[in-house]
């Protein structure tokens, strides 16, 4: 359950946006890296100590997690891209994990392993799924709530570039429907980086001189220096990198785990591309103290300008919420708005960021992000019923999944959060579009997620198969067979049942084109029926394992299968003679391709 909760949490940090001129990336693309790259590593901000007030509730916060993103790549992909990046993480895990043998005791192996070990490609799936998936008009949970503008400190006019950086073109997508709080905005919280590259002989001078203009129009506390490169002369892979070398370098591997893969076209919080990695590795040059400055930086920002305006921004919220919506007078006037028949917005409209019904879901999410879950749930709940009586089945169910996540980080007797997670599918359900039903089946991975946590694994099987129904092949088939190695950990298991839903797993991935994973899920399933019970169904997984070792290229699985068929002395004259043809074409494809065909066990008697 800790993993699970841990899990959630990574998947919601505290969204930033980073808002970069080309002269401040040239400065780190020397070694490799954007902006972004350079202070992804220190995003987990801690040692911190800054009081907090949340709606009626006081907390200190002592760590925060950020989330930051180049500002133009906050938007979410078109479904068919976020498809198409899918297909290709199944494609890569396939040829990493997948198994062509049976394996001895499927049974014993789904329950002595861990789920990450048997269905790796599931959950490397997910984690891409649940990613891309972000940036949507009704969650601000991903909407940023400050942004980090960085130029270098050599400008020569700091505030002009400043204006641009905020000037209209940087809005996103989300700004063009109104559904994301504008940068200009005062509550946007706003922070300047110069960066000061000492090896290329920034003066010390011009860059105090630029943090005092910018600090007399932004303020001191949201302006700051980051100096780059000091322990070397940045000579590239040379004479700088083994400075850097004899003072402690950089470990590339730093950068490289924080690297998530683009998607095409840009867009999920990923710039389109990466920039080539340098001869010396990604951060060649750079310094463990020149680390520790940006993380400095990150805990100056946390607490002199993110967390200040946060809490006034939740104070502001909070005031136009109660005014609008608590009460006894308002809750009369809801009640009797809603014994009228008032039926709202249609389900597809959006609210944009300044109406009662976007704020109240905006304050639920602050409350989340900053780990208050009791008072996010109080707001999720009120917001919910604006959603069910509008009807705005999206953003309903946006906030009964958000009392789920809360329900599982921060249990309380009051209720499942399955209960929860259930009403979210059925809203999303009633999306129309591509949309939807991906929100839909990203709220049952994450109801079968938490039934595996606390060992209901047939229910979670439950969930996974309700959520397969209406998916396209590819994400189906990975349902069905999760749902079947859920069904293997129940005690007893139910083996007969998941080899089916492996049968079914494997039919969709043959209709999504993946064909080890389709092989995969035949093979763990031909032991459980053998020829003497079972002889039909065995036939029929033979055949289809030799078809699609044909078209994978597998000469001596396709002979091995093909041999399987030749006991079909019940099968009439002309189906013998087909699978005898066929095994003598598996023979000379496997003589042809340098295969050394076994004795072959004595042939049934064709008739």
């Amino acid at each position: 359950m800790e993993q699970l909760r841990s899990w959630i949490k990574e998947r919601y940090p505290v969204p930033v946006a980073v808002y970069s001129t080309p002269a401040a990336e040239a400065l780190l693309a020397t070694a490799g890296l954007c902006v972004v790259d350079f202070l992804r590593p220190l995003c987990l901000v801690n040692q911190l100590s800054v009081p907090m007030r949340v709606g009626e509730f006081s907390c200190r916060v002592q760590e925060l997690q950020l989330g930051l993103y180049p500002g133009h790549s906050m938007y979410q992909p078109k479904p068919e891209v976020i498809d198409e990046s899918l297909t290709q993480v199944l494609s890569v895990q396939a040829h990493r994990h997948a198994k062509l043998q049976a394996l001895p005791d499927l049974v014993h192996y789904v329950q002595s392993e861990s789920p990450e070990a048997v269905n790796p490609w599931y959950f490397k799936y997910q984690h891409r799924f649940v990613r891309l998936l972000k940036f949507t008009d009704h969650e601000t949970l991903d909407h940023p709530v400050a942004g980090l503008f960085v130029m270098p400190a050599d400008t020569s006019h700091p505030l002009q570039v400043a204006a641009k950086l905020l000037a209209p073109e940087q809005q996103l997508p989300l700004h063009a429907t109104d559904s994301m709080l504008p940068i200009k905005d005062p509550m946007f919280a706003k922070h300047f980086v110069l960066l000061q590259d000492k090896a290329a002989g920034m003066e010390d001078g011009k860059a105090l001189s630029n943090l005092a203009t910018l600090s007399n129009t932004y303020g001191t506390a949201n302006c700051s220096i980051l100096k780059l490169y000091s322990s070397s002369n940045k000579g590239g892979a040379g004479a700088a990198a083994a400075a850097v070398t004899a003072s402690g370098a950089v470990p590339a591997a730093v950068f490289q785990a924080c690297r998530s893969a683009v998607v095409p076209g840009g867009g999920a919080g990923e710039p389109e591309h990466w920039l080539p990695e340098p001869p010396g590795g990604l951060g060649q040059a750079l310094s463990p103290d020149d680390m520790a400055a940006a993380g400095q930086l990150l805990k100056n920002f946390c607490e002199r300008t993110l967390l200040p305006r946060l809490e006034e921004r939740i104070a502001r919220l909070n005031l136009s919420v109660s005014t609008a919506r608590k009460g006894l007078k308002n809750r009369l006037t809801r009640l009797w708005k809603g014994a009228a028949g008032d039926s709202g917005p249609p389900q597809d409209v959006s609210y944009p960021w300044h109406s009662v019904e976007a704020q109240m879901r905006c304050l639920a999410d602050l409350a989340f992000l900053l780990g208050q879950y009791e008072f996010a749930v109080q707001m999720y709940r009120l917001a919910a019923q604006d959603y069910l009586a509008a009807p705005n089945s999206k953003w309903y169910a946006g906030a009964e999944e958000m009392i789920g996540l809360c329900s599982i980080l921060a249990p309380s007797p009051s209720g499942d959060p399955v209960k929860y997670l259930n009403r979210a599918f059925e809203h999303y359900s009633k999306v129309r579009g591509r949309q939807g039903r991906m929100l839909s089946t990203r709220v049952m991975m994450d109801a079968a997620a938490y039934q595996a946590a606390v060992g209901r694994h047939f229910a979670a099987s439950m969930s996974l198969m309700r959520a397969h129904f209406d998916e396209e092949a590819a994400r189906a088939a990975l349902l069905l067979e999760a749902a079947a190695y859920a069904l293997l950990r129940c005690q007893p298991p139910s083996a007969r049942k998941a080899a089916f839903h492996l049968v079914l797993a494997g039919l969709r991935y043959h209709t999504a084109k993946q064909k080890r994973l389709a092989i995969h899920c035949y093979m763990q399933v031909t032991p459980a029926y053998s020829p003497g019970t079972w002889r039909h169904i065995s036939e029929h997984l033979h055949d289809i394992l030799g078809k699609q070792c044909v078209e994978l290229g597998d000469a001596e699985g396709c002979l091995k299968h093909c041999m399987a068929l030749l006991d079909c002395s019940h099968r009439p004259p002309a189906a013998q003679g087909q699978h005898l043809v066929r095994f003598l074409e598996a023979v000379k494809a496997a003589g042809v391709c340098g295969v050394s065909v076994r004795a072959v066990r004595s042939l049934c008697l064709v008739n």
